[in-house]
């Protein structure tokens, strides 16, 4: 039986057993205490006492990834099956009715995500005990405080967001800007995007109030999009983005901020982490983000595309972007990590994967600015009519203050024009061993079975010339099998066997 946690007692066997990367420590009592263990108080021949669910605490490690929890003795008793699971995955427990000797055990501990705690106190067939009539219980959320819980339906038909945030008595107030507000949509249930959808300067989270059902969102028209000009997070959500226009992005900046532009720099300049986190994107016609191509010189500090799975479909080959902001738009630090990234279409195909504009940190006040690609899988993008780029970034390229980094990731059929590590770094060289630059264990490699060229670029050494042997990418299935990828872990976390 596979176990997530670690076990803390008053004894541990001198035993420990590392697995999946977890260590674990296994109790040396495994039918109650140990005769020098006084907890009996001279209870016997009875059914001991149920946990005190009111005793329990739950202590959160200083990292975050792990938390503690820690119940009353019940006098008697010769262990405790504990049971964790995320309310929202029953089927999959995080602790599986494991016997605890001792009154404290730790696991793993995640973001958004509504936890249930069972204890039974077991009985001490040594003192002829029998176990606890019933279980305690103790709930508790990881969830940041939900604002509001935007219903499902209106009316009986699915709930348009657009028109749902119009409403007056749904306005996000004026004195809540900069503050995160985290609004709620019901997981599994679908919501529309029928219009521009513009949060403007409001610091907003769409998230499902369920990690493994997402909520739908789908966009129904040529309009459909969600703009900001302020933080902004979408967690756990699936789009379906068909009814997109292939000139617009599933993400923008907002065309009209009523945010006050920074005096020096003259740009609308809007910090932490805008993020995008645990996320799938069907359908996706046009730009997944862009500066919605106004001259407006809006600036994100931090942007984060994590854990998602983006299929492209755009209706023909054009020279726009993935990422766009060309137009008057900046990011100063994009990240994409553990995502996949993948075109299918035959006939249709994007020219750049990032297309950033004139601007350099110092532009909106930085020392410095950073382009990252980690664990991820790309597929097909830039590749048509031998004509695509990976990126081009005229205000970043060769810049003493800009950091590259690709390290893990997979470019399959990508910037047939140039090749990926040249188009990385805008053809532009730097020293090997340049701290700017940081290339580990990547595959660049064509449809027809050549790989790109690192030359000066890639100057690591490490690049894996191997196929990745994709289960079904027809399919959307990137599940890799090439010895080599496999050994280094390449590509999207998700795909490894």
């Amino acid at each position: 039986m596979k176990q997530n946690f670690l076990l803390t007692t008053r004894k541990l066997c001198s035993l420990a057993i590392i697995a999946s990367g977890v260590l674990f420590f296994g109790s040396c009592a495994q039918d109650g205490y140990d005769d020098d263990e006084r907890f009996d108080a001279g209870v016997n021949n009875t059914k001991v006492s149920v946990v005190d669910a009111k005793g329990i605490t739950v202590k959160e490690s200083t990292d975050g990834k792990s938390q503690t929890f820690t119940w009353p003795v019940v006098m008697g008793a010769g262990g405790y099956r504990v049971r964790l699971i995320d309310v929202g995955n029953p089927d999959h427990p995080i602790i599986n009715d494991s016997v605890v000797d001792g009154c404290t055990i730790t696991s793993k501990r995640e973001e958004d995500v509504n936890y249930e705690l069972t204890i039974l106190a077991l009985g001490n067939s040594k003192k002829g005990n029998g176990d606890a009539d019933t279980v305690a219980t103790k709930k508790f959320t990881t969830f940041t405080r939900t604002y509001m819980t935007i219903p499902a339906l209106t009316d009986g038909q699915p709930t348009d967001l657009c028109e749902w945030f119009a409403k007056p008595e749904n306005a996000i107030p004026d004195d809540s800007i900069g503050k995160n507000l985290n609004y709620d949509l019901e997981g599994g249930a679908t919501y529309i995007v029928s219009d521009e959808l513009d949060f403007d300067a409001h610091w907003v989270t769409l998230r499902s109030n369920n990690k493994t059902n997402p909520a739908n969102i789908n966009y129904t028209t040529e309009k459909s999009c969600i703009n900001f000009a302020a933080p902004f997070s979408a967690k756990y959500l699936h789009f379906d983005c068909s009814g997109m226009a292939a000139n617009v992005g599933v993400f923008g900046f907002s065309k009209a901020p009523t945010a006050v532009r920074d005096d020096a720099t003259g740009f609308v300049i809007f910090g932490g982490n805008t993020a995008i986190l645990s996320c799938t994107f069907d359908n996706v016609n046009g730009y997944f983000f862009w500066d919605s191509r106004k001259d407006q010189k809006i600036a994100a500090i931090q942007f984060l595309i994590d854990n998602c799975v983006v299929a492209l479909t755009p209706p023909g080959f054009s020279k726009v972007g993935v990422i766009w902001t060309n137009k008057g738009g900046h990011i100063n630090d994009l990240t994409i990590s553990n995502s996949t990234f993948y075109n299918l279409t035959e006939e249709g195909d994007i020219y750049y994967f990032y297309q950033a504009g004139m601007y350099r940190a110092k532009d909106i006040g930085m020392a410095s600015n950073s382009v990252n690609y980690k664990n991820s899988t790309f597929y097909r993008i830039g590749y048509l009519n031998n004509e695509g780029e990976w990126g081009n970034y005229n205000g970043m390229n060769g810049k003493a203050e800009s950091y590259w980094t690709m390290t893990n990731c997979i470019f399959y059929a990508c910037s047939a024009k140039g090749g990926v590590p040249r188009r990385f770094l805008h053809g532009k060289t730097y020293a090997v061993g340049s701290s700017n630059v940081t290339f580990r264990y990547n595959t660049y490699m064509q449809a027809n079975g050549t790989f790109d060229s690192v030359g000066n670029y890639d100057t690591s050494g490490t690049q894996i010339e191997e196929d990745p042997q994709f289960a079904n990418p027809a399919a959307g299935d990137f599940h890799i099998s090439g010895a080599k990828q496999v050994a280094f872990g390449t590509g999207d976390p998700r795909w490894l066997p």
